[in-house]
This record gives structure tokens, sequence and C-alpha cells, in this order.
């Protein structure tokens, strides 16, 4: 056989392709990322070099400053930290304060601080603070009358009549004797 009569045929292979073209997704995302990785690292290497040049010129001021000059810089700053004091301490009462008047409306002390520090500053946190307790009280009033089991606090027995301690006593089922005393918790506290 001579060598012109060999044919030689090109085949392709679609698995070898893929894998061709995976590898160059990988190489350029590789490439993406080195890139990034070299931005990231001019971008650092500039904040530091501003922030240095900022500093020496701060180092700079102050030392061109006269005494007096330094002395009311120092008090400028005293000033701003004192106020800036004054506001959180601020801050701080009001969301105690409110903290203390949403806890019996809420039940939680969590919860009623969160409110409470989410409420400060707002414009209308108190009718903000009044609409909640309305909103409570309704829903507290609502639970109450589709139950009408559970009586409202202070209320004592469900008859209506305020029992003493020993007509309580005197009662013979325990059960009943146990509910009653339940209900009227307040004749047998010690004061």
């Amino acid at each position: 056989m001579a060598e012109s009569d060999v044919k030689v045929t090109e085949t392709t292979d679609p698995v070898t392709d893929q894998v061709d073209e995976g590898a160059s997704e990988q190489v350029d995302e590789s490439a993406e990322i080195a890139r990034l990785k070299a931005d990231l690292a001019k971008q650092k290497a500039a904040l530091d070099k501003a922030t240095k040049e900022a500093g020496d010129y701060k180092k700079q001021l102050r030392s061109k400053q006269t005494a007096d000059e330094a002395a009311a810089a120092e008090a400028k700053d005293l000033q701003e930290a004192m106020q800036k004091e004054l506001e959180q301490l601020r801050k701080e009462k009001k969301v105690a304060a409110d903290t203390a008047k949403l806890i019996p409306i809420v039940g939680d002390n969590a919860v009623a601080g969160q409110i409470a520090e989410f409420l400060y500053g707002a414009e209308d946190a108190d009718a903000a603070m009044d609409l909640l307790s309305k909103a409570w009280t309704a829903k507290e009033k609502a639970l109450r009358l589709e139950f009408g089991k559970i009586p409202a606090p202070g209320a004592g027995n469900s008859e209506g009549a305020q029992l003493t301690k020993a007509e309580i006593m005197k009662v013979k089922d325990a059960a009943e004797r146990q509910k009653l005393i339940a209900e009227n918790i307040h004749l047998f506290m010690k004061t």
C-alpha cells in the first residue's frame, strides 16, 4: 500500500470537546479571580496610603497650631464627646421609661425593650405606645369574652360575692375549694 492510498479521517470526540470548553471556562474564571484580587490589592494599598497621609497631615496641623489653638481644638473634641455621651444617656433613660410602660402590655422584658429601642427617636412614639396599649386591651377583652371562663384580674370568685378566707376553708369539695383559693389568692397571701 502506498502512502497515497491511506485516507486519514478526522473525527471529533464530543466528550473531549466538552472537557476543553470546561477547562477554558475554568481558566477564564481563574483569570477573573486573579484580576479581582489584584484590583483589591491596589485599592487596599491606595486606602492605606490615604489613611497614612491623613494621619501625617493631622500631625503636621497639630504641630503648627499655637498652644491656644490646640487647647481650643481639645476643648471642642471634649465638648463633642460629652454631647455624644449626654445623647446616649438621654436615649437610655427614654428607652428604660418606655420599656417600663410596655412591660405590662407585652409581658416580656426583652420584647418590651426591643419595641422601646425601635420607637426611640420616632416623632409619635408615645402615640404608638398608646395605640399598642389600646390594641392589647381590646384583644384581651375579646379573648375574655370568647373564653368567658377567665375572670378579670382581681374579680374574685365567679358568683360576684366576696368570700372570706374562713368561708373558703369550710368548702368540703377539695376541687371547688382549690378553685376558690386560686380565685381569691389575695386572702391567702401574707402581708
